[in-house]
């Protein structure tokens, strides 16, 4: 069987990127597409399957950073390509949205992390956007690319209705996989909050960063940038015990959840969040926003403490709530293997064999007429 892979970018890791690895290990003859690579991600991560890896826009990555523009020649790139020799067709679109090539005969799954959100009225348009109204073209060939499969997963409950509302398309729920240690997570003595995400403004860690500046907590932030401007707000409002790591391998980040109190999430509108699930797998608790994917993955009193007004002063208060209750990390540890790598791969290749039996008796039927 000829199986296709595709990813808009492999420029970060994050929930796509680890959906896309997890498929390859799944397949690993699959041919794997996406539209440029950073280096330093394919040798951390998918060193192994490099050989797999086809980057025909590489000459592209020197805009990466340039999001808006990326996203407004995506779908032109991803139109040309036609993918009608291969039986399956696995594509983990997000704001690049590499759904929109073209798959005839074969079986196309698409599994959306995320929409286009600047598209469709959910984020502030960009600047760009605003200059050019490149979204009055775009939208609907998207809008297009989504019901051309009947096959459409996604991450959560949240982003299943916002699908269905936007695009009147039914998807079907399928958790990411989490990455889960093998054995059950060494403690140390906890010294510092942690944040593990991109540094990006929808992740708002201005909230985190305002609450331990003001309450002289310890925090430590992991993550790179494609927003300088935003990384420099953060650095002018924190405090002395603000502490920012920029990138950090996957063996340092898990050094850092052995010493870590917990694990601040303040993303408002989070489409999944496999970040809070990744610190319970290390025996870390969570202090999340109640909204979007965290609402359905983490359990108020025994994952963490939600916090439901999405201000500093919100955040402050479940975090002296928090001080004043116990978890165990071995309740962590067990709730975060509700979404394993193994889990997903079930429930994907379940999945697949149904869609692949439905496109083959479509297909009979049509030659029957």
């Amino acid at each position: 069987m000829k199986i296709a892979i595709i990813n808009d970018t492999l420029d970060e890791f994050g929930g796509a990127e680890r959906v896309a690895l997890t498929m390859l290990r799944m397949f690993p003859e699959a041919d794997f597409f996406t539209s440029f690579a950073n280096a330093r991600i394919v040798r951390n991560f998918f060193a192994r399957l490099s050989s797999h890896i086809h980057t025909p826009w590489q000459i592209l990555s020197f805009i990466a950073t340039h999001r808006s523009l990326m996203q407004m020649i995506s779908p032109f790139l991803w139109g040309h390509w036609d993918l009608s020799g291969y039986d399956l067709v696995l594509s983990n679109p997000s704001n690049l949205m590499c759904n929109m090539v073209s798959v005839t005969g074969g079986t196309h799954i698409q599994y959306i992390h995320t929409i286009p959100k600047n598209l469709f009225g959910l984020l502030p348009k960009t600047p760009l956007q605003r200059l050019i109204g490149y979204d009055t073209h775009i939208a609907p060939k998207y809008r297009q690319a989504i019901h051309n499969t009947p096959f459409v997963l996604t991450s959560s409950q949240h982003m299943q209705q916002t699908i269905l509302r936007l695009f009147h398309v039914s998807a079907h729920v399928l958790p990411p996989p989490v990455h889960i240690p093998a054995s059950k997570p060494l403690r140390k003595k906890p010294k510092f909050y942690l944040c593990v995400s991109r540094v990006d403004r929808d992740k708002h860690l201005e909230l985190a960063i305002s609450a331990c500046t003001r309450l002289s907590l310890p925090l430590c932030i992991v993550g790179v940038t494609n927003e300088p401007s935003y990384e420099r707000h953060l650095h002018e409002i924190a405090g002395p015990t603000i502490r920012f790591l920029g990138y950090r391998s996957d063996h340092e980040v898990n050094a850092l959840y052995t010493e870590a109190i917990a694990f601040l999430f303040p993303s408002k509108q989070e489409d999944f969040g496999i970040a809070p699930l990744e610190a319970l797998a290390h025996g870390v608790p969570v202090i999340a926003y109640f909204g979007g994917g965290p609402k359905e993955t983490l359990i108020e009193g025994k994952t963490g403490t939600f916090f439901r007004t999405h201000t500093i002063a919100g955040m402050i208060e479940a975090i002296r709530r928090f001080d004043t209750m116990t978890f165990s990390p071995e309740t962590l540890y067990a709730h975060a293997n509700l979404y394993s790598e193994k889990v997903f791969q079930r429930k994907l290749l379940s999945y697949i064999g149904k869609a692949m039996k439905h496109t083959a008796v479509t297909s009979r039927r049509r030659q029957s007429r």
